[in-house]
């Protein structure tokens, strides 16, 4: 299926969950998350922070910040477009509207960190399959970050965050396209890389 097609499908599907069914949801993920062991062994995380229909990252950021984990979060650069990591301290920290509508920490608020320090990467998407590949909103300002992560550093372990309405068959993929190494739905903790012939690795 074309990539446009897929985004609006999962999209429509992602939007009919009801506020309930993400908080439910979301809080089936966040409890296999801080299971995960890539979790575990990580010292400093790179959470998005989640819009409304999102899968839900808020209290997966208090609860690693609150484990002593260091929290960084994106900010956008048109200037550079690409994502700029910060780190933040507060789990309440002040947020303001950053591009496309995407809550970012205040200027105050956020601290600069090099990319090298991150172990792990909770990367969001409109799609994904069970082989890591991915589907954003088409801006491509994620596909560059873990690009230029997979070019500095091999032991970053990149994880997908979905509802498993958003799990498809076979994401479109180029060459220069980076698959995530797990997905973490409310079911399940995908494998991906072990996962080349599609079968199912559960948690």
């Amino acid at each position: 299926m074309e990539k446009n097609l897929l985004r609006k499908n999962a999209l429509k599907l992602r939007r009919g969950l009801s506020k309930e069914e993400i908080e439910g949801k979301s809080e089936k993920i966040r409890r296999l998350f801080l299971n995960f062991p890539p979790f575990k062994k990580a010292k400093m995380v790179l959470f998005y922070l989640s819009l409304a229909e999102e899968v839900q990252t808020y209290k997966m950021i208090e609860d690693a910040l609150k484990m002593g984990k260091r929290v960084a979060v994106p900010t956008v650069s048109f200037k550079k477009n690409e994502i700029v990591p910060f780190e933040i301290k507060n789990p309440r920290c002040r947020l303001v509207q950053g591009p496309f509508n995407v809550p970012e920490p205040a200027s105050c608020e956020r601290y600069p960190v090099f990319l090298e320090e991150i172990d792990l990467v909770v990367v969001p998407g409109v799609a994904f399959d069970k082989e890591g590949g991915r589907i954003g909103f088409g801006g491509g300002f994620y596909d560059r970050l873990l690009v230029r992560f997979s070019e500095i550093k091999n032991e970053v372990k990149f994880v997908g965050l979905a509802f498993e309405c958003q799990i498809v068959e076979r994401v479109p993929r180029e060459q220069h396209d980076v698959l995530v190494d797990f997905i973490i739905t409310e079911k399940r903790v995908i494998f991906c890389k072990n996962n080349v012939e599609g079968g199912d690795y559960v948690s």
